[in-house]
């Protein structure tokens, strides 16, 4: 093992996004960023785990999570970014 080797584990309550994450098949624009990020990080000796856990059981990061993803839905002055979507996804949306 090597000793340099540094340890990051992620919880999400979200099994949409751990199961996005293991298919390759699946190329939505913050997958791929997240899969970029870990192998950058990997690369810099960064062992990356993903972990789920259950929604709204009471984790304190993950219940504080969820209260900031309240906030930032609920608060108008966020700019929403539109020119990462891909059109396909736009086009299933309004169908």
């Amino acid at each position: 093992m090597d000793t340099n080797e540094k340890t990051v584990q992620i919880y999400t309550d979200s099994r949409i996004a751990l199961e996005s994450l293991k298919k390759r098949k699946s190329h939505k624009h913050l997958i791929e960023k997240i899969r970029r990020k870990v192998i950058e990080l990997e690369r810099q000796n960064w062992k990356i785990e993903f972990n789920s856990i259950e929604a709204h059981a009471g984790h304190q990061g993950n219940e504080l999570a969820d209260e900031f993803a309240k906030e930032a839905a609920k608060n108008s002055d966020i700019k929403v970014s539109y020119e990462r979507i891909p059109k396909i996804a736009v086009k299933s949306e309004l169908s």
